[in-house]
C-alpha cells in the first residue's frame, strides 16, 4: 500500500513537473505573440496628423532648427519592430525636450512653452509605455492622439499668436490697459524719470 502511494506521488510529481517546462515554453510563444500583435497594433495606430502651416508661420519657423529636426522625425513612421517604435519615441522625447531651448522671439511665450512642454511630458509618457514588456496598446493608442492634438494645439497657438498681433490698437488703448493694469502703474511710477 505504500509503495502504492509512494508511486502515486511520484507519478503527480513527475508529471507536474513536465506541466511547468510546457507552460513556460507555452508563456514565452504567447509573450512574443502578444509582442507581435502589440507590433501590429502601434503600427496601425501610429499615424501623424501634420496640418498645413500658412507662410508667416513657416517663415518664423525656417531659422527654428530644433523645430525643423522635431517635424523631419515627427513625420517618419518606424516600420521595421517594436524595438524601432522605442527608439523612434525615444528621440521625439529628445527633441520636444530641445523644443524649449532656442524658441524664437516672437513664439517664446508661457502660452508656446506650456504646450511645447505638455507635448514632451506625453512623449516621455509613450516612451516610457514602450520600454514595458507587455506593452498596453490602448494607452499608447491614446498617448499617440494625445501627442498629435499637443502638436496641432502648438500650431494653433502660433497662428494666434499672429492673428493677435494683425489686430491694431485703437487710439487710446494703450492708455486704456496701463490705467487698468496697476501692476503697471505701480512699476511705471518706481523707476525715477531723468
Amino acid at each position: 500500500m505504500k509503495n502504492i502511494c509512494l508511486a502515486f506521488i511520484g507519478l503527480i510529481l513527475f508529471s507536474s513537473c513536465e506541466e511547468k517546462v510546457i507552460t513556460a515554453e507555452e508563456q514565452q510563444l504567447l509573450i512574443t505573440q502578444k509582442r507581435d500583435s502589440i507590433f501590429k497594433t502601434i503600427d496601425d495606430q501610429w499615424i501623424v496628423q501634420m496640418p498645413k502651416i500658412n507662410q508667416t508661420i513657416q517663415s518664423n519657423l525656417v531659422n527654428w532648427n530644433e523645430w525643423n529636426e522635431f517635424e523631419k522625425e515627427y513625420r517618419v513612421k518606424p516600420v521595421t519592430s517594436l524595438s524601432a517604435f522605442t527608439k523612434k519615441a525615444s528621440k521625439l522625447s529628445l527633441l520636444a525636450t530641445e523644443l524649449q531651448n532656442n524658441i524664437p522671439e516672437i513664439y517664446n511665450i508661457p502660452d508656446v512653452r506650456s504646450r511645447i512642454f505638455l507635448m514632451n511630458t506625453n512623449l516621455n509618457s509613450l516612451e516610457m509605455l514602450l520600454e514595458l514588456d507587455l506593452i498596453p496598446a490602448k494607452e499608447v493608442k491614446e498617448l499617440f492622439t494625445k501627442i498629435n492634438k499637443n502638436y496641432q494645439s502648438i500650431l494653433n497657438q502660433f497662428d494666434e499668436i499672429h492673428i493677435r498681433k494683425a489686430i491694431p490698437i485703437e487710439f487710446g488703448e494703450q492708455e486704456m490697459i496701463q490705467s487698468l493694469d496697476t501692476i503697471k502703474r505701480a512699476t511705471a511710477n518706481a523707476i525715477p524719470q531723468e
